[in-house]
């Protein structure tokens, strides 16, 4: 949310105390309210410093229901693709390092998704699923509609090594290509903090 880390955790603890000091880097709250979780946006536009949120819930999915209540949800879905080498496929999207994904068409499965967004993507074919599904969760605004999307990350195995990809412009990508691990800290410091979350839980 808002380029932060927002973590949902389960807890028996009963204290409802909320320590809302806008120059904490970290901010625990236990079992918050509608109107808390509703304006969490805000709380971190006006944080500049808060680094991460962990809400702890004493029912964790009735928690979480009444968090995306307050959006309009929308799925999206993609991969961490690796070649016969081990090398991991990367795009530019608006000059950040980013990985494959987008929303799913009418109709569509989860796996089917994110196989064709990253073809399309990418230019890279041949594509195999290899496991399950790692979701992240992000917030934006768009329109004056805030939306939740929940994005389904598949690992994948490409059959073949280093081979050539297309980037999809009309999607702002300006950049395809392998990378062996491990990353470099440029690559690592010019990408978003859910990508490097999926990439330590499917690599």
């Amino acid at each position: 949310m808002l380029n932060r880390r927002v973590l949902f955790r389960a807890s028996d603890a009963r204290d409802s105390g909320e320590t809302l000091d806008p120059n904490a880097s970290f901010l625990h709250l236990f079992d918050p309210p509608h109107r808390v979780l509703r304006d969490l946006p805000s709380l971190l536009r006006k944080s500049p410093d808060l680094k991460e949120v962990t809400i702890h819930a004493s029912d964790l999915e009735e928690t979480w229901m009444t968090f995306c209540s307050s959006y309009r949800e929308i799925a999206a879905a993609g991969g961490v693709v690796t070649d016969e080498e081990g090398r991991v496929l990367w795009i530019q999207r608006n000059d950040k390092w980013d990985l494959p994904k987008g929303k799913l068409e009418a109709g569509e499965s989860l796996e089917e998704a994110a196989v064709r967004e990253v073809e399309e993507e990418t230019g890279i074919s041949d594509l195999t699923i290899t496991g399950e599904a790692y979701t992240t969760f992000h917030t934006f605004e768009s329109e004056g509609v805030v939306y939740l999307k929940s994005t389904f990350w598949y690992p994948m195995k490409h059959k073949g090594s280093g081979t050539k990809g297309v980037p999809q412009a009309i999607e702002g990508i300006s950049e395809v290509c392998w990378l062996g691990q491990p990353f470099t800290e440029s690559t690592l410091r010019n990408t978003f903090g859910s990508i490097k979350t999926v990439l330590e839980a499917l690599l």
